[in-house]
């Protein structure tokens, strides 16, 4: 099972790769977000809550924090 987890999670990291940095974020949200699914109760509401971040909000924060360093 862990193989084939770990086989997807590539397959979305080489398809983002080859389609540029807002995609490779899209895929590894989209695999996270399939990982929350799996869970139940109160463990799926808060991976479900740290998987939200848009890509927008994602390069606000990373620019943050380069300009805080």
């Amino acid at each position: 099972m862990k193989v084939i987890a770990f086989v997807s999670t590539m397959l979305f990291i080489l398809m983002g790769y080859g389609c540029g940095p807002r995609n490779l974020y899209d895929g590894l949200r989209f695999r996270q977000e399939m990982d929350c699914e799996k869970l139940q109760g109160a463990d799926r509401d808060e991976c479900s809550r740290r998987s939200g971040m848009s890509h927008g909000e994602y390069e606000r924060r990373l620019k943050e924090r380069e300009q805080n360093k």
